[in-house]
């Protein structure tokens, strides 16, 4: 069994959790001996207790033999939400219309936050361009 299936095979096991993504160097091909391996889950309910968030970590490390970062997408912020729709692979989704939903949703919120952080690094550009 692969490690995608072996991911997904833990996953499921959590009725809470709606869909599930994996991104970050994993998908893009450049996992090192240092790399964790990224993977990202949308809550029916929005909360997962810290017992059932580190008991899925902790299974998820043991059977993969990788340090596991797990992103909680709910309340994730707009570019982490935005990447994981760009270059992340679907586990699998419980609920084709909520994840459809939450990527249509991304994509506004990013745009959004695009504008604001383009007003950002213009602002910081010129203070550093005076300061120079």
């Amino acid at each position: 069994m692969n490690s995608v299936d072996q991911i997904k095979e833990i996953l499921l096991e959590y009725k809470n959790i709606a869909f599930a993504y994996i991104f970050g160097s994993f998908v893009r091909n450049k996992m090192t001996e240092l790399s964790d391996i990224d993977i990202a889950i949308y809550l029916y309910n929005e909360e997962i207790s810290t017992e059932d968030y580190l008991n899925l970590k902790t299974k998820l490390e043991d059977k993969l033999k990788k340090d596991v970062d797990i992103a909680i997408l709910n309340n994730a912020s707009p570019l982490l939400k935005f990447e994981v729709c760009r270059e992340g692979i679907l586990l699998f989704s419980r609920d084709e219309i909520l994840e459809s939903n939450f990527k249509v949703h991304t994509l506004f919120e990013y745009e959004d936050f695009k504008k604001y952080r383009d007003m950002f690094y213009k602002n910081m550009i010129e203070k550093l361009r005076k300061e120079v």
